[in-house]
C-alpha cells in the first residue's frame, strides 16, 4: 500500500523525519499523559508492534524464446526475496480519538534497495458514535469484505503466500465513512489516489517547451456487509471514478512473485482490470474447522470500451490450532478480446505456527496467462498484466507478528 518512496538524497531528512515522528510517539506517551492524569485521570494509550517476514521462491516460467529473447535461457528464477519489516504505533489519544502510523520496509510496494522504510499507512480515527467512525489518511481502499490479504511484512491474516490473481485492494489518501454493528456494517470512501491532485493542474515540461496535464478527479467507493451469522457472512460494493484518474486500486497491490527482469514494485504477473467502474460481490462460509472465501467482480472501461470479469475461490482447514491447509483458485476474464483472453492462478499449500508469533508457510502456485494482455492498463516488462507466460513455483515464508 506503498504512499511515496524515499529516494537516496532524501534518505537523511528522512532519518531525521522519522526520529522526530518517534519522538513525538513518545512525547505523547509520556508528557501528556502526566498533564491528561491532572485533568480527568485518563492516560493516553499507545501501543507498538513488529512484524517481520522473509521469503524465498523457486520459479519456472513457459518460455517462448524466440518471443521473449530478453529472457533468461531456462526461466527458472529461484532464490531469496529481500526482507520485509514494519514497526506500527496505534495512539489512543481520548476517548474517541485515535490514529495509526506503520512504518514498512517493503520492496515489493516501494521498488527501493538496502532498508529504506517509508510511511506505508497512517490514519486519523474520529469516533462519532459506538458504530460510526469517521476516518482520514490513508484508509485501505478496495471492495474486499471478508478476505485475508498479503501487504508488506503483513501477511499472517492471509493462509497462503501470494495474493489473488486479481485483489482489489490497496490505500490511498483520502476520508473513510465506517458503520459497523452486529449485523450490518458498511463503509464509504473518497480520495485521490497516491498523488492528491484533483484540479487536473498543468505541469510544465523543461524550459517551457511541453506540458501535459495531470490526471484529475477523486474515486468514491461504498461496500456493505451482512454480519449477524456466525455460519454465513455476505457482501458487495461499487467504485466509480469522476476524472480521468482511474480507479485506484484496479491493479491490485503489487505482488510476491518476482521476477528478474522486472521491478521490484512490479505488478507484472496480477491482472489488470477497466477502471471506470468496478462491481464485487463476496461471502465467506464457516464450518467447522473450514473458512471458504469466494467473491466474483465485473470492471468496465471508460465509455464500455474494455469489460473484464474476475473471482475466486479460496478454502483453509485448520488441522488443529498449529496447523492449516489451503487452498485457492482466481482468475480474470477478458470480455471484449475475441478468444476471450484470461488469466488463471491456483495455490495450495500449508501453514504451521512453530511459536504463538512465528508463522512457516509453504505454497506451490500455477499461473496461465492467455492472451490476457488487453485488458492491461501499463506497458512495459513492469506494467499489470504483462507477463504473458504462464509459469509455476514454489514458496516459502516464515513471519514474525508480535
Amino acid at each position: 500500500m506503498s504512499q511515496f518512496t524515499i529516494s537516496e538524497t532524501s534518505n537523511t531528512f528522512f532519518q531525521w523525519l522519522t526520529a522526530s515522528v518517534f519522538a513525538l510517539l513518545l512525547l505523547v506517551a509520556t508528557a501528556v499523559p502526566a498533564q491528561a492524569q491532572m485533568e480527568d485521570g485518563e492516560l493516553p494509550e499507545i501501543d507498538f508492534s513488529v512484524n517481520l517476514m522473509q521469503s524465498a521462491q523457486y520459479i519456472s516460467e513457459d518460455i517462448d524464446a524466440d518471443a521473449n529473447s530478453n529472457l533468461t535461457d531456462d526461466g527458472v528464477y529461484a532464490g531469496f526475496h529481500q526482507i520485509r519489516a514494519g514497526l506500527t504505533a496505534s495512539v489512543q489519544f481520548s476517548e474517541n480519538v485515535s490514529g495509526l502510523l506503520m512504518l514498512q520496509q517493503e520492496p515489493n510496494d516501494f521498488g527501493t534497495n538496502g532498508f529504506s522504510p517509508a510511511v506505508d499507512f497512517a490514519v486519523m480515527n474520529l469516533q462519532v458514535s459506538d458504530a460510526l467512525t469517521v476516518q482520514a489518511g490513508t484508509p485501505v481502499t478496495g471492495l474486499v469484505n471478508f478476505r485475508g490479504f498479503s501487504d508488506g511484512p503483513v501477511v499472517q491474516g492471509n493462509p497462503l503466500i501470494g495474493n489473488s490473481a486479481a485483489d482489489m485492494i490497496t490505500a490511498a489518501q483520502g476520508v473513510k465513512l465506517i458503520y459497523g454493528s452486529d449485523a450490518f456494517g458498511f463503509d464509504l470512501t473518497v480520495n485521490t489516489g497516491f498523488g492528491g491532485n484533483v484540479t487536473g493542474d498543468f505541469t510544465t515540461g523543461e524550459n517551457g517547451a511541453a506540458s501535459t496535464q495531470a490526471p484529475s478527479g477523486i474515486n468514491v467507493i461504498g461496500k456493505a456487509r451482512y454480519t449477524g451469522s456466525d455460519v454465513f457472512k455476505v457482501g458487495g460494493g461499487i467504485a466509480v471514478q469522476t476524472g480521468d484518474r482511474g480507479i485506484v486500486f484496479a491493479n491490485g497491490d503489487r505482488e510476491n512473485y518476482n521476477f528478474p527482469d522486472t521491478p521490484k514494485s512490479s505488478k507484472a504477473t496480477n491482472a489488470a482490470i477497466p477502471n471506470e467502474v468496478i462491481l464485487q460481490g463476496d461471502a465467506k462460509v464457516l464450518l467447522g474447522g473450514a473458512d471458504i472465501d469466494a467473491w466474483v467482480g465485473y470492471g468496465s472501461g471508460a465509455d464500455g470500451d474494455a469489460t473484464a470479469t474476475f473471482g475466486g475461490l479460496g478454502v483453509k482447514f485448520d488441522v488443529n490450532e498449529d496447523f492449516h491447509l489451503a487452498g485457492r483458485f482466481s482468475g480474470a476474464l477478458n470480455n471484449e478480446a475475441d478468444d476471450n483472453g484470461s488469466l488463471g492462478r491456483f495455490q495450495a499449500g500449508f501453514g504451521y505456527e512453530i511459536y504463538d508469533t512465528a508463522l512457516l508457510k509453504v505454497e506451490g502456485v500455477r499461473q496461465t496467462n492467455q492472451d490476457l494482455a488487453p485488458i492491461a492498463t501499463g506497458d512495459g516488462a513492469g506494467g499489470p498484466g504483462s507477463r504473458g507466460n504462464s509459469w509455476y513455483g514454489v514458496l516459502t515464508e516464515l513471519s514474525f507478528n508480535f
